[in-house]
């Protein structure tokens, strides 16, 4: 048996643990950010006038569907106080708003009640 130098060790436990960590931090980050983006988009598209097509208005949507698409946990959930943010968002002045944050409030509603007992 040829034992050749240029593989690397295998990783240990404690580099997987950092790993993970590092990846949740990163969904964290990524969350919030698409919650602020999806916030100041709506805040413009109030400014515009609620019954207006707006490209904000349209990309505040794209941003909740995408929202809604994602697997999150219960505590990412909690963390990022996202769910307060959108209980915010259900009560737009435009319907498109209102509605796809209303259906992403019961999706994470679910996951909230699911997971936490």
């Amino acid at each position: 048996m040829v034992v050749s130098g240029d593989l690397p060790p295998p990783p240990c436990a404690k580099d997987v643990k950092r790993r993970n960590k590092k990846i949740r931090m990163m969904r964290k980050k990524q969350l919030e950010e698409l919650i602020s983006t999806a916030t100041r988009a709506a805040h413009v598209a109030r400014d515009k006038g609620f019954h207006m097509v707006s490209p904000e208005a349209l990309k505040c949507v794209e941003i909740l569907k995408l929202m809604r698409s994602l697997s999150l946990s219960p505590r990412l959930i909690k963390e990022t106080n996202a769910f307060c943010t959108l209980l915010f968002l259900s009560k737009n002045g435009n319907p498109k708003i209102r509605s796809e944050s209303r259906a992403v409030v019961d999706h994470w509603r679910t996951i909230l009640d699911n997971r936490s007992h």
